[in-house]
């Protein structure tokens, strides 16, 4: 999610935090304008009721739909050719920043604007709508774009109490027009699937059900790992400022009404520039922050959900999966596993991993968008919910799937003691490298996809590991591990320097595959840290090894290495263990992600620690 332009998937085209001139230009920008308030504009829509353009297996409209603060966002309104155009139908509807409405097309029977180029409806979700058939079935589609990208007015505001009363806003105005049933479901991927969950911690009027994919379940923890920076801490917020001023103009905002928005979100200190310094605050207590959290709105939501989540997604990753899944209290449905940020039915070719495997789902498993229709089926139409589709389908480390009522379910715990030790802070450390021709490579970098071959290493910079390392004994059978690893540490040392912990499978070689982590600011005494969700097999024979280390250079960052010496007095591990045969296995298989974690997602573990 954290990349400036994408394609209909949300594939990033181009990086801005990778462009050293894009950030140049646009800090520059921001830092350079007077200050002038204009207030932004938005021309009325070209195609209506009256003018419904076809497009595929509906009726193209747009709509203009009234929010907070004077915003009005733009929609896209799809209805079924097939139908009457007063039947009434169930709603589905996606709402975030990524929608392209605007193309050149010469086809006939699109509308054209004075330049001769055609106007055609956002097609982020193509997918779904062919996929689950969504029109031909009698669900009206509508896209929204959030407040300040797109055809709609006003200022972006990165998930915080604007865009949620965008979603609110959104969602009543779709279950209350004449054509609707009054039933809506939110959809979407990434951010927007922030957006449905927004939704669904709201329990807006109307929302029936919601489906997300890759979410961000608290946008602190998108930028920071409990007080610590990720690497993507500038680049994500500057993603979203280009997002929202680059040019791309949709129908029913004439180049001056696009500009002038741009212009006056540009130049107005409490937009684009107060919200970039407004998310360099590490603070979590922050109200900035507490504003942003999703998972005290999704506690006791009994709104249906429809959840993916990898459990090795670089971009957005499972730091607050096992929180949300317990807060919910209305029917949840979830695909879990071992894959990257890709949508449930994406293959290696649509998720751009180049593996040579196009045609390979990228999750392993098959039939998700038409599991999707039969969740909308159920609880936008009302009918039964298909008994074929399990609760929970759950992906682990060895490629197999298997299908549970819960996750986790059934979980016992056992807790070790950590080592004591010391490590000096020198911020070169990385939770993964390999040895390779006598030099060491990194090869994990925030927001890269863990198989095919665009994968990346880079250059480690320390020839020996840094940290305070606790291998356990080898295990006598095969564990699961399923759930939330917790670790607490007891420390000595500057309070505000950064941690991270590490978990390992070690295999017989001495070689670590790291499972999870996270990382935090050290508190004064005793520090817990809950790693990122997951669920793996640790083989018989292998061990588990605890590296307790620096903030994880690849990952996060830390703004000044200081060479302070850390003493680590011990502590404790926690592992939330499930029987191995848990579940009923289940259709699916491996994927490219997780080759491609197995083979480079790896360390060689120190024999001496």
């Amino acid at each position: 999610m954290h990349l400036a332009r994408r394609d209909r998937n949300g594939r990033r085209k181009f990086d801005i935090a990778r462009s050293s001139f894009s950030v140049v230009l646009v800090a520059g920008l921001l830092l350079g304008l007077s200050v002038v308030v204009i207030p932004s504009a938005a021309s009325a829509a070209p195609v209506g009721p009256a003018n419904r353009v076809p497009v595929g297996d509906g009726l193209w409209t747009a709509a203009r739909i009234p929010s907070t603060g004077g915003v009005t966002l733009y929609a896209d309104v799809l209805r079924p050719r097939n139908l009457p155009a007063n039947a009434k139908t169930p709603v589905v509807m996606a709402i975030g920043p990524y929608f392209n409405h605007f193309a050149r097309r010469g086809e006939k029977g699109n509308a054209r604007d004075g330049m001769g180029r055609g106007l055609i409806p956002a097609n982020r979700y193509d997918d779904l709508i062919a996929g689950a058939d969504l029109l031909k079935r009698g669900y009206t589609v509508v896209m929204v774009d959030l407040r300040g990208y797109g055809g709609s007015s006003g200022c972006p505001d990165a998930a915080g109490p604007s865009e949620q009363s965008d979603v609110a806003s959104a969602v009543r105005w779709a279950a209350n027009q004449p054509w609707s049933t009054g039933k809506v479901g939110l959809y979407g991927k990434s951010y927007d699937a922030v957006t449905a969950l927004m939704g669904a911690g709201m329990e807006v009027p109307g929302l029936s059900a919601a489906v997300a994919q890759e979410p961000v379940y608290d946008w602190y923890r998108y930028l920071y790992g409990n007080g610590v920076p990720r690497v993507n801490r500038l680049g994500t917020p500057l993603s979203f400022v280009y997002l929202s001023t680059g040019f791309s103009p949709v129908p029913g905002m004439d180049l001056s009404s696009y500009f002038e928005r741009s212009f006056a979100n540009f130049v107005n200190p409490y937009c684009l520039t107060g919200g970039l310094l407004a998310q360099l605050n590490a603070r979590k207590s922050d109200a900035y922050w507490r504003a942003r959290n999703l998972l005290p709105r999704l506690r006791g939501s009994t709104v249906p959900l429809f959840l993916t989540q990898g459990f090795i997604d670089q971009n957005t990753s499972a730091d607050g999966l096992e929180q949300a899944l317990a807060g919910m209290r209305g029917p949840v449905r979830a695909w879990l596993g071992m894959w990257d940020h890709v949508r449930g039915n994406d293959t290696d070719m649509t998720a751009l991993l180049n593996s040579g495997t196009p045609n390979r789902l990228s999750t392993g498993r098959s039939g998700y968008l038409k599991e999707v229709g039969r969740f909308f089926d159920a609880h936008l139409k009302g009918r039964p919910a298909a008994t074929s589709d399990p609760r929970f389908v759950i992906q682990d480390n060895t490629g197999r799937w298997r299908a549970q009522q819960t996750w986790p379910q059934n979980v016992s715990s056992r807790t070790s003691t950590l080592r004591s030790g010391s490590y000096v802070y020198d911020g070169r450390q990385t939770a993964t490298k390999i040895l390779y021709l006598g030099r060491y490579y990194a090869t994990q970098l925030d927001s890269l996809a863990p198989g095919g071959t665009n994968f990346q290493v880079a250059r480690t910079g320390d020839s020996a590991s840094n940290g305070v390392w606790t291998v356990l004994p080898p295990e006598a059978s095969n564990i699961r591990l399923s759930g939330t690893i917790k670790v607490s540490l007891n420390t000595t040392g500057p309070a505000t320097m950064p941690v991270a912990v590490d978990v390992y499978d070690v295999d017989e070689t001495g070689t670590g595959t790291l499972i999870t982590q996270n990382a935090a600011i050290l508190a004064p005494k005793s520090t817990s840290i809950a790693l990122f969700s997951t669920d793996w097999v640790v083989a018989a024979g292998h061990r588990l090894a605890i590296r307790v280390t620096d903030s994880n250079n690849g990952r996060w960052g830390y703004d000044t290495p200081t060479k302070a010496r850390i003493q680590v007095k011990g502590g404790t591990v926690t592992l939330p263990l499930a029987p191995v045969d848990i579940g009923t296995p289940t259709s699916g298989g491996s994927n490219s992600n997780l080759e491609g974690y197995l083979g480079s997602f790896r360390y060689p573990v120190p024999r001496r620690r």
